[in-house]
Formats: C-alpha cells, sequence, structure tokens
C-alpha cells in the first residue's frame, strides 16, 4: 500500500507535497515520508538528490510564506501561530532563545529543533532580515535537513522495508493503529499546552495593577517577551525589568521575598509569563503573578508606556 503509493512516478511531488503542507503548519509530519522515500532510493529508482530538492522546495516556498508574513504584520503573525499550533505558546520564546544563541544561523540549526521551525521565520521577518538572506539560510538549513533524513532512510532501508511489508499485510488495521497513535500524540502534545499556560493560576488584571501603583505598593514588574522581541516593539510598562526566562531559570532575579511579582508578555495566554512565574515560584518568590492580556490589555487601557532601550544596554 504503502510501497505503491511511493513508487517513482510519485515519490517526488508526495514528499514536496507533504514538506509544504508541514512548513505552512499543517499538522502533518514529513519526516515518516521523507524516511521512505530515501529507502526507495536504495534501489536506484528514485534520486536521493531530487529528494533532497523537493524538500528544499517545499521548505523555502512554505517558509517564505511565513517570512512575508512577518515582514508584513509583525508580532500579530507570531501571536497567530502561537493560537492555532498544538505547541506551547512558549514557542516563541524558545525560538527567540535560539536567535539570541546562535544568531541567523538558528535558520540553519532550528531545522532539528522541535517547536522553532515553524516560528523562526515569521520572527525573522518581523525582526527586519533581509530577504537575499533568509532565502540564503533557508536553501542551505533545508538541504542540510533533507540530506540527514533522506540519508537516514537510505542507510536505514532495510527496517523501513520491513515496517512497510508489515503494513500491507495488515492493511487498513494498520491505517487505523497509525490514526489512533496520531491522535494520542495530538492529545498528548495537547496536554503539554496546558501545562505550559499553566492553566488555573491565578493571574492579575490591569486593573488591580494600576491599583496597586497608585496605592504605592512596592512590585515589581518583569518583562518577559525576549530581547528580540523588545528590540522590535521598545514599548514596556514603566518600571519593568527585562529578563528572559533562562536568565529567570538561572536565579539572576533578585528582590525581597515577600514582595509582589508582576511578570508580563505579549503572547497568547499569558504562556511566557506563566513558565516564568513558575520558575519563580521554585526560586521562593511566592507571590508572583502574570498579568492578564499582557502588554496589549496594558496598552489598551491607555496607560503610560516607556522604552526597553535603556533596559536593554544595562
Amino acid at each position: 500500500m504503502t510501497e505503491t503509493l511511493l513508487n517513482e512516478q510519485n515519490v517526488y511531488w508526495i514528499l514536496w507535497l507533504n514538506t509544504l503542507l508541514h512548513e505552512l503548519g499543517v499538522p502533518v509530519p514529513m519526516t515518516p515520508t521523507a524516511l521512505v522515500a530515501g529507502a526507495r532510493a536504495v534501489t536506484g529508482s528514485v534520486s536521493p538528490l531530487m529528494l533532497i530538492l523537493m524538500i528544499v522546495a517545499g521548505m523555502v516556498i512554505g517558509n517564505a510564506a511565513w517570512f512575508a508574513a512577518g515582514r508584513r504584520y509583525g508580532s500579530a503573525v507570531l501571536k497567530l501561530l502561537c493560537r492555532v499550533s498544538i505547541s506551547p505558546d512558549t514557542c516563541v520564546a524558545r525560538t527567540e532563545g535560539t536567535f539570541g544563541r546562535w544568531g541567523w544561523s538558528a535558520l540553519v540549526i532550528g531545522r532539528f529543533l522541535p517547536g522553532v521551525t515553524l516560528v523562526a521565520p515569521p520572527l525573522a521577518g518581523a525582526l527586519g532580515m533581509k530577504w537575499s538572506k533568509f532565502l540564503a539560510l533557508t536553501v542551505a538549513g533545508s538541504a542540510l535537513y533533507g540530506a540527514v533524513v533522506v540519508g537516514a532512510g537510505m542507510l536505514l532501508s532495510e527496517q523501513i522495508d520491513m515496517v512497510l511489508q508489515q503494513l500491507v499485510i495488515f492493511g487498513w488495521e494498520a491505517v487505523g493503529i497509525l490514526g489512533v497513535l496520531l491522535l494520542l500524540y495530538i492529545g498528548w502534545r495537547w496536554w503539554r499546552r496546558r501545562i505550559a499556560l499553566a492553566v488555573g493560576m491565578p493571574r492579575i488584571d490591569v486593573k488591580e495593577l494600576r491599583a496597586l501603583i497608585e496605592a504605592g505598593e512596592p512590585i515589581e514588574l518583569i518583562d518577559v517577551r525576549g530581547r528580540n522581541a523588545n528590540q522590535h516593539d521598545s514599548r514596556r510598562i514603566p518600571g519593568a525589568t527585562v529578563m528572559h526566562l533562562d536568565e529567570i531559570e538561572a536565579g539572576r532575579f533578585q528582590a525581597a521575598r515577600d514582595r509582589q511579582i508582576i511578570v508580563y508578555c505579549s503572547c497568547p495566554n499569558e504562556a511566557s509569563a506563566a513558565k516564568a512565574v513558575q520558575l519563580l515560584h521554585k526560586h521562593g518568590y511566592l507571590r508572583a503573578r502574570p498579568l492578564r492580556g499582557g502588554l496589549d490589555a496594558w496598552m489598551a487601557s491607555e496607560r503610560p508606556v516607556a522604552s526597553t532601550a535603556q533596559a536593554l544596554t544595562s
């Protein structure tokens, strides 16, 4: 069944279409298809170079669409991705961390990091990367990824053929099992998302925060949007300290343990802020809470804002 589907006549366009849909954000895995296609290349009926080119073509087209959207719509595209994705909303913060660690080469390395490959192109667009640089890095990253998965398929061709033979023997029963496994995988990812969002964690809204500030209550404000996001959008709540999740996890935040700490981000569901609060709780800051709605809610209330420029250079 699968062997017939991935024959020399249609293996190329199936791999290209699978890759394109995956890169556009459709939750269909592409690595199994690439591995099976690589196994077919051992017989000589399929060109491994053409398989890699199909992967490159699908990735470049899909990533270019997200890159263009990022350049045009900025952070709004990142928020859309987090709303529709079954991955935790902290994917943006994780991708920003990868950019901070590896620079623009994250577009190459990110191919092998879960949750980064989809967010990296629109983030690069939002941060103003040139088209020529983006395309060069995307081609390099997709070619490297294609060579790895197709090569792995060729090396594991015997094992893959055994699995395919079992699928043919079981027929539609195998399809049903694969469908159940896919549903279990989606359910697991959904559960991880709920954990990342810290569902049930107490939040503070803008009205309550304003009341604390106006009453002169000693509080600590932390902006966890990430340095790249702050460079793209320099607005922040006055008095907020810009910190990355990695810095909080490393224990670099220091304040009185009994002081109220308000953490905000600009991602859907306050995901990064909720993650930061979980880390602060581990370090003994039990009065830390996320700001419901984040910076967007603060802006919507027409409250004053400051610039992150000074905080980023400190």
